[in-house]
């Protein structure tokens, strides 16, 4: 009501909390939408860079909340399932063949056996070769290691290479400028008018 000849809102027919709610509402709708005018001359709406960079951050903190969230509850878990996992082989009907063993301890078969599986020359497994005359060479282990060695030595020996003929050429160099200094110190030129 109005005292004293005073307006206010209330003497207006008007809420106040109603008002400031409209009016944080426009105010934000101007805040991330943009308006534009298209060749015709009709306005189209689009996201403000306002409201695009709001989304970016709030983007990049949900990313960061699902990671630490990750890496405190689900991550832990993973390894706890992984690590007190059981596998146990069964025949095509079911029963159980052999001992059950942990992931780590399967993981590690496997492992080895991959390194111990017998190559041919070439590097190939028997059922990689389609030839019929395949023959045992070497492990995948040993063949991987002789392959380092290879590039290890070849690459040392092309760097000495390298050097070598860098030196032989500067060398070569300085004996033909010093031979070419000797020529040209014996060499007399005499000018004679006829």
């Amino acid at each position: 009501m109005a005292t004293n000849g005073e307006l206010t809102l209330e003497s207006l027919g008007l809420d106040q909390e109603a008002l400031a709610t409209k009016l944080v509402d426009r105010l934000a709708a101007n805040m991330l939408t943009s308006i534009g005018y298209d060749e015709d001359g009709d306005k189209w709406f689009g996201t403000s860079p306002f409201a695009r960079k709001l989304n970016e951050m709030v983007q990049a903190r949900l990313n960061q909340i699902v990671v630490e969230l990750a890496d405190k509850h689900v991550l832990p878990r993973v390894n706890e399932m992984v690590e007190s996992l059981v596998l146990q082989q069964t025949n095509q009907w079911g029963e159980k063949v052999g001992n059950p063993v942990t992931f780590i301890e399967y993981l590690t078969q496997r492992a080895d056996a991959y390194m111990q599986e017998p190559l041919n020359y070439n590097g190939k497994t028997k059922a990689e070769e389609s030839s019929y005359n395949w023959s045992k060479s070497t492990t995948r282990v040993a063949y991987m290691v002789d392959k380092h060695l290879h590039y290890s030595i070849q690459t040392a020996m092309e760097n000495a290479l390298k050097t070598a003929n860098s030196s032989i050429v500067n060398g070569l160099q300085d004996a033909v400028k010093t031979a070419l200094a000797e020529v040209h110190s014996k060499l007399k030129v005499d000018v004679k008018i006829k």
